[in-house]
């Protein structure tokens, strides 16, 4: 039993960590939909990494160590009772592991701006926030209210501007406004380019949406269809 217990406090696993070198060596991707697809991939690639850390951390528990512990005692020797060899090893997978990981997480990102904003980006090279005029495009929704101090107001969305372009959604999306509930649409943190009408100008702005803001939803307006 002893035998036992000392072999699965010490032991290593033999299970290879999920190699995320060529998904992460890969061209992005040019148009929302292959976009939306990869980062969903990544996203299960994500959890493989989180999985792959869980269990060569469970190798620094069970040994009584962390990332951080010394691994000589004060006089300068060896911890005794320690498997000096695997902690070391797994030390290293876990910031290789970790490393990856957050490259993962920034492509995720990359991927989820173009998946929801598509080719939203100004032609026009007018600055987000400010007027300018475009070629005309038919608006799909109108901003019925915003609330204050939302992330809404902070883009600079006012009640009455005409939705032309929402991140990748537009008038030719056939669901309409029930197209901004689709996932990877509005997604906390990511930010979404945003074209309007006001006053017969074309306003280009940019809207982060935000969980606990202080109020309903992440963006804080209210948008009706045309």
């Amino acid at each position: 039993m002893s035998a036992d217990l000392d072999m699965d406090i010490h032991s290593t696993s033999s299970v290879a960590d999920v190699d995320v070198s060529s998904a992460l060596a890969a061209p992005l991707p040019t148009s929302p939909a292959p976009a939306r697809t990869e980062a969903m991939a990544l996203l299960d690639l994500q959890k493989q990494l989180d999985a792959d850390i869980s269990r060569h951390m469970s190798v620094l528990i069970s040994n009584g160590v962390n990332m951080q512990t010394p691994l000589i005692d004060a006089q300068g020797f060896p911890l005794a009772n320690k498997d000096l060899m695997a902690i070391r090893s797994a030390r290293q997978r876990i910031n290789v592991l970790r490393n990856d990981s957050k490259a993962v997480r920034d492509r995720v990102a990359r991927l989820l701006e173009l998946a929801i904003n598509g080719d939203a980006v100004p032609s026009n090279g007018a600055p987000r926030g400010q007027a300018g005029r475009t070629e005309e495009s038919r608006p799909f929704a109108k901003v019925n209210s915003v609330a204050e101090n939302s992330p809404a107001q902070t883009a600079g969305l006012v009640a009455g501007d005409l939705v032309v372009r929402f991140g990748s959604v537009t008038a030719e999306n056939e669901k309409g406004l029930a197209a901004l509930a689709a996932p990877g649409v509005v997604v906390d943190g990511t930010s979404i380019c945003i074209t309007v009408t006001r006053s017969g100008e074309t306003v280009n702005l940019t809207l982060i949406p935000r969980a606990g803001w202080g109020g309903r939803g992440m963006l804080g307006c209210h948008l009706l269809p045309l």
